[in-house]
C-alpha cells in the first residue's frame, strides 16, 4: 500500500503509467475480502487493476516444492502476465530493510556466497522485465509511520504470525533471539553485510564482465570457449562468467554450485566430448578443446536437407543462407579460394545433377590434399565440429559423392589443375559456422 501510494505521488511528475497487481493465495479466510478491497482502493485511485486467485496448495502438491516457494512462483506468474498485458518493463516490488536482513540470515543458513550474502538488490533483471524495489532503503517501521501519516489501512496477512513457514520462524523466533542474547543490532548488522558484500559482488561481476566477452566467441546460437582459458580461471569468475554465458539462453533461470561444478570438471577432465544439460533446456558441449553452450534448439538437427543446387545461379537454404553457383575462366580465379569459396573443375565433375543436402549415414568425402577417402563423420571430428552442428552444414554432391563441405573443403578428385577448361565457382553467402574468437 505505501508503495503503490507513493508510485502514485510521483506517476504525474515522472509520467509513470502504474497498474496495481493482486494476488489471492487461497490460503486464508479473508484472502476474497482482501482482494476485493484492493479492487476498491485501486478504483478510487484511478488505477488499472489486475487480480488473480492461484491455490497455493495443489501447485504445492503438483511441483513437489515448499508452500512458500508456490507462493512466489504464482506471484511472479501475475506480475510478469501483467507486465507483458500492459506493456511495462519495470515490475515494482515493496521489499524493505529487515527484509534484506532476514534474506541474508536465511542465506547464510542455506550456505552461500558472496551474491547471497549480497541479499536483495535494488534493482535485478528478469528476462527483458527489471525488478525495482523502491523501498529496499526504509526500514518496516519507516513505511508503517508513513502508512499512519498518510491515512493508509494496509491489511495484515495473519500468515504472517505461523511460525511453520521458515522466514516468519527466522523472523518471529531467531531473529529476536539472537538479538536478545548475542546482538541488539543484529538486524542492522546484517544489513551492514549485504552492503559490503554488495560491493565486492559488483567488483566480481565487472572483473567477469571483462572476461566473458575476453574469452567468448559468439555464434547466432551458441556461445563458445576455450576449455582451457575457462579452466584457469580463478573460480570466483569463471563461475560468473558461465552464468552470464547461461543467462543468453535461460534468462529466467540460474546455475546454481552444482551445476558449475559439473561444468568445471568437464573442462579439467581431459575428455574431448560431452554433454550437461543446464536449467532453462540450456545445454552445454565439449568438442574437442571447446565448450559450447547453447539452447535446446541447437542440438535438434535441422530438417532433412536435399535439393538440386541451381548452375548458375542462388539456391536459397533452409535457414536463410544461399549458395551461388557460377562459371569462371580458369585465368580469371582469385587465389586462394576462401573455405566458403569453391573452385571446382566442372569437366571432370560425375554425370548427374548436383545438389545440396545435409549428411547422411555412411557419407565418405575425399578432402583435397588427402591420399584418400574417409568417413565424412572423421573429417567433421578431425575439424572439431561439435556434434550438434554437423548435420547443419550443407554437402555439395552428385549422388552420394560429395564434392564440397560448404565452409571446409573440396573434394580432392574436382580440384582445378593446369588442364581445367572450365571452373564452377561455389559460394556460400552466409556463416554456418559461429564466429570463433579467441577460442583455438
Amino acid at each position: 500500500m505505501a508503495l503503490l501510494h507513493m508510485l502514485k505521488a510521483l506517476s504525474r511528475p515522472f509520467n509513470l503509467h502504474l497498474v496495481a497487481a493482486h494476488l489471492n493465495h487461497c490460503l486464508r479466510p479473508e484472502a476474497a475480502y482482501e482482494e476485493a478491497e484492493v479492487k476498491k482502493i485501486a478504483a478510487a485511485w484511478s488505477l488499472p487493476c489486475e487480480t488473480r486467485a492461484s491455490d497455493i496448495r495443489s501447485i504445492k502438491r503438483a511441483r513437489g516444492i515448499s508452500e512458500e516457494e508456490a507462493g512466489r512462483l504464482a506471484r511472479y506468474s501475475l506480475l510478469f502476465d501483467t507486465a507483458r498485458k500492459y506493456g511495462a518493463f519495470r515490475i515494482a516490488l515493496g521489499h524493505h530493510l529487515d527484509d534484506q536482513a532476514e534474506t541474508v540470515l536465511l542465506n547464510i543458513l542455506r550456505g552461500t556466497g558472496v551474491d547471497g550474502l549480497a541479499g536483495i538488490l535494488p534493482v535485478s533483471k528478469r528476462g527483458r522485465f527489471s525488478l525495482i524495489r523502491p523501498l529496499l532503503c526504509l526500514r518496516r517501521r519507516e513505511i508503517e509511520a508513513y502508512c499512519k501519516e498518510n491515512d493508509l489501512r494496509p491489511f495484515t496477512d495473519s500468515s504472517n504470525l505461523e511460525t511453520e513457514y521458515t522466514r516468519n520462524k527466522l523472523r518471529l523466533e531467531l531473529i529476536p533471539r539472537l538479538e536478545q542474547d548475542y546482538n541488539p543490532r543484529i538486524r542492522e548488522a546484517l544489513i551492514n553485510l549485504a552492503a559490503l558484500a554488495a560491493e565486492d559482488r559488483r567488483f566480481l561481476q565487472a572483473m567477469a564482465r571483462k572476461k566473458y566477452l575476453d574469452l567468448a566467441g559468439f555464434g547466432r546460437r551458441e556461445t563458445i570457449f576455450n576449455k582451457n582459458e575457462l579452466a584457469a580461471l580463478p573460480r570466483a569468475l569463471s563461475a560468473r562468467v558461465l552464468r552470464m554465458a547461461h543467462k543468453k539462453y535461460a534468462p529466467s533461470r540460474e546455475l546454481d554450485s552444482s551445476h558449475i561444478q559439473k561444468v568445471l570438471e568437464l573442462a579439467e577432465s581431459g575428455k574431448t566430448t560431452g554433454q550437461i544439460s543446464l536449467p532453462g533446456e540450456a545445454l552445454l558441449f565439449l568438442s574437442q578443446d571447446r565448450i559450447i553452450m547453447a539452447g535446446a534448439s541447437a542440438a535438434e538437427d535441422s530438417a532433412q536437407l536435399d535439393k538440386p543446387l541451381q548452375v548458375p545461379g542462388k539456391t536459397r537454404l533452409p535457414d536463410g543462407a544461399l549458395i551461388e553457383a557460377r562459371f569462371v575462366d580458369p585465368g580469371d580465379l582469385a587465389w586462394p579460394p576462401s573455405k566458403f569459396q569453391a573452385y571446382l573443375d566442372f569437366d571432370r565433375l560425375p554425370p548427374g545433377a548436383l545438389r545440396v543436402r545435409s549428411r547422411w549415414p555412411g557419407a565418405r568425402f575425399h578432402p583435397h590434399g588427402s591420399p584418400g577417402a574417409k568417413k565424412l563423420k572423421d573429417f567433421l571430428i578431425d575439424h572439431k565440429v561439435p556434434q550438434h552442428w554437423r548435420s547443419k552444414i550443407p554437402l555439395v554432391s552428385i549422388g552420394d559423392e560429395i564434392v564440397w563441405v560448404a565452409g571446409f573443403r573440396i573434394a580432392h578428385p574436382y580440384r582445378v589443375t593446369d588442364r581445367t577448361g572450365r571452373v564452377l565457382v561455389l559460394a556460400y553467402k552466409k556463416l554456418m559456422m559461429p564466429k570463433q574468437r579467441n577460442i583455438c
